[in-house]
């Protein structure tokens, strides 16, 4: 069977759905944040929970800068469309995760983290997953490139992830989103002297 030619400005036409999916994801977290300020008080501000919500921030914006490089594929098919636009998507469901539409049922943001742990952290693994699965998808010469602890250090940050949802553990909490934190900056300022 014949492949169909793909277009030059395949990438384009996908990276504006990722852009419009990512933006629904930031906004969600800037908006959430903005509430804080807007209402100081009406729900109790949680400091872990605001932890999340940078690291979030971060990979949002990390993935974005980062995604530009998919222009180097040439082989685009339906299924890495799929795939992209869903792990863009991902980022969206953890902001929805991270600010609810309705938190009348829990008191305040460290009840709510609480309950949703299983949830909240099953995403997080998800994201880290496809995140290293969107690396390989780039090329050879792109993961060639990247840090001497990768994979091993994404592999880590998953495991901590599956065991956070199990765990309700305050201090592991802390240390696993010291963790991420850390990650999410060593991988900006890492490739960012790169280029």
């Amino acid at each position: 069977m014949i492949e169909p030619s793909v277009h030059p400005d395949t990438y384009i036409h996908i990276r504006i759905l990722m852009g419009m999916v990512t933006s629904l994801a930031l906004a969600r977290l800037l908006t959430g944040l903005a509430r804080f300020v807007q209402h100081p008080g009406r729900i109790r501000v949680h400091w872990i929970h605001i932890g999340w919500v940078f690291f979030l921030l971060l990979a949002v914006l990390r993935f974005w800068w980062f995604e530009y490089t998919l222009s180097n594929v040439s082989a685009w098919n339906f299924g890495r469309y799929i795939f992209v636009t869903g792990f863009a998507a991902l980022h969206f469901f953890l902001a929805t995760m991270l600010f609810p539409d309705d938190m009348s049922e829990f008191d305040g943001y460290q009840g709510y983290m609480e309950a949703r742990r299983g949830w909240f952290f099953s995403l997080v693994a998800a994201l880290l997953i496809i995140d290293l699965m969107d690396t390989l998808l780039k090329g050879q010469q792109y993961y060639a490139q990247l840090a001497f602890g990768f994979p091993w250090a994404d592999i880590v940050l998953i495991t901590g992830a599956l065991l956070a949802t199990r765990l309700a553990s305050k201090a592991y909490n802390i240390i696993y989103l010291g963790a991420c934190l850390a990650s999410q900056v060593l991988w900006v300022v890492f490739r960012t002297a790169q280029m």
